[in-house]
């Protein structure tokens, strides 16, 4: 039994989806990371360009204390920018000397003259600049007596970013949306095809019928050439089968004439032993006779089986009454059983258009099968008639039964199952029952338990023609 496998198609669609996901991955974390540094220059860029201006602004009163001269805010903004900037003075002890100070910023005074900082106000994260506090037209000193602060809220900075990020979430969205339509193209344009060679190769190996090319109209070159190897397949093995089934009918048709003389002279030197009175030698040519006659169903049997495979055969069919056929046939069988069986039937008039042969062929196989794996004092039940519009032949016995494997493999020609099952019979019967129902384009049923016992079905369509 083969393993079970992953397909080719769901292992390249996962391996696929990996490779997206680990790419998307990637590519956002480089975005995020260049977005972070650009951010970072960005703000310093702002708060500096800021801390420059203030300082054109910045005036003293009679007590030599700074603040913001109005005209800093009487500026025009710059129309491309949406930051809010808090621009402050502030002392070395913390004093808040003049400007706009963001809420809960008190909590965090302590500030130190840095490029660029992070300052939290409360819930609120700022970017911020703080540099020594003088004006444009004062030299650099090593100290001052106040500092000039710039914030402005990350949030606010990253919203510049919030187009980059729609743009980048909607190339994401289109990548997943293409890969969906990818697996299901992937899906139909292999899988689908692939299962649908795959049920008509087992449809072909179940039937036995290699004679149907399989087709294939798809893109791909590779499922192509497996179509064409098949199909290449397809022809040998039906020519060997052709081949097998020339040689058996041609062995059965040699065969047949010396073993239909041996049968004879066998029934002949019987009658001059039985006038001679010689015992022993009636028993030798009892024994010669028994195997004859098995030899002589078998050749019977393959030259049946050889006429159904011929296509060019012409078979004769006939209106059959299924009830006369059964009933004649299980006459026959419950007179020269030995066994302790008890048979009960439920038989309807049923008319089936097919060769009457065959029917004997199926009744008399199902009924011998029935006999044979049945225990003394066990009952055999048989029934024919129409249901779900096929015409149907069923024997139940409760004999020994048969588990799964077993059943898996009573229809394949010369299977004789279990080895105490092998003295009687070339096993086959089942195969031959199984020929004819496909030859009427039916099947055979079987539902067995070991310890059970075994229903065997034969079903044809009733518009079998």
């Amino acid at each position: 039994m083969l393993k079970r496998k992953i397909s080719f198609v769901t292992y390249t669609i996962i391996i696929t989806a990996l490779i997206l996901v680990v790419g998307i991955s990637c590519l956002l974390v480089i975005q995020n990371n260049l977005m972070k540094d650009d951010m970072n220059l960005m703000a310093y860029k702002k708060l500096t360009q800021e801390v420059a201006q203030i300082r054109r602004y910045i005036v003293y009163d009679s007590q030599k204390k700074p603040h913001i001269d109005d005209g800093f805010y009487d500026r025009e903004d710059d129309p491309d920018s949406n930051e809010q900037i808090y621009v402050f003075l502030q002392g070395n002890d913390g004093e808040i000397l003049d400007g706009e100070v963001p809420e809960e910023y008190a909590d965090n005074p302590d500030i130190s003259i840095r490029d660029l900082m992070h300052i939290d106000a409360g819930k609120v994260k700022y970017f911020a600049v703080v540099r020594q506090g003088r004006t444009d037209k004062e030299p650099l000193k090593k100290t001052s007596k106040y500092k000039i602060c710039v914030m402005v809220s990350v949030r606010d900075i990253e919203s510049n970013y919030s187009e980059l990020l729609y743009k980048s979430y909607c190339v994401i969205g289109i990548v997943l949306i293409a890969f969906v339509i990818y697996a299901f193209a992937l899906r139909k344009l292999i899988a689908v095809p692939m299962g649908s060679l795959n049920r008509s190769i087992d449809k072909s190996v179940d039937n036995l019928d290699f004679t149907e090319n399989l087709e294939y109209d798809g893109p791909f070159k590779e499922l192509d050439m497996l179509t064409d190897a098949n199909n290449n397949l397809y022809r040998k093995v039906h020519q060997e089968l052709e081949r097998q089934a020339e040689f058996n009918a041609n062995v059965s048709h040699e065969l047949r004439t010396p073993v239909a003389v041996m049968h004879a002279q066998c029934q002949l030197s019987k009658e001059i032993a039985e006038k001679n009175g010689d015992e022993e030698m009636l028993e030798s040519i009892e024994v010669f006779e028994r195997q004859t006659s098995r030899m002589k169903g078998l050749i019977e049997q393959l030259l049946q089986m050889s006429v159904m495979d011929n296509e060019n055969a012409v078979i004769a069919v006939e209106d059959v009454d299924l009830l006369d056929v059964v009933e004649s046939v299980c006459d026959d069988v419950e007179y020269i059983c030995k066994k302790n069986l008890k048979f009960t039937y439920d038989l309807k008039p049923t008319m089936v258009k097919a060769n009457m042969n065959h029917i004997v062929i199926v009744v008399n196989n199902l009924m011998s099968n029935a006999v044979k794996y049945s225990n003394d004092g066990g009952n055999i039940h048989v029934s024919c008639g129409v249901k779900n519009d096929s015409y149907f032949i069923s024997v139940r016995d409760e004999g020994r039964g048969m588990d799964k494997s077993t059943k898996e493999k009573i229809f394949e020609s010369f299977y004789r199952g279990e080895p105490d099952r092998s003295a009687e019979g070339f096993g086959l019967g089942l195969s031959q029952v199984m020929q004819i129902a496909r030859y009427y384009g039916g099947i055979v049923d079987v539902d067995s338990e070991p310890g059970k016992g075994s229903l065997f079905t034969f079903k044809i369509p009733v518009n079998a023609e």
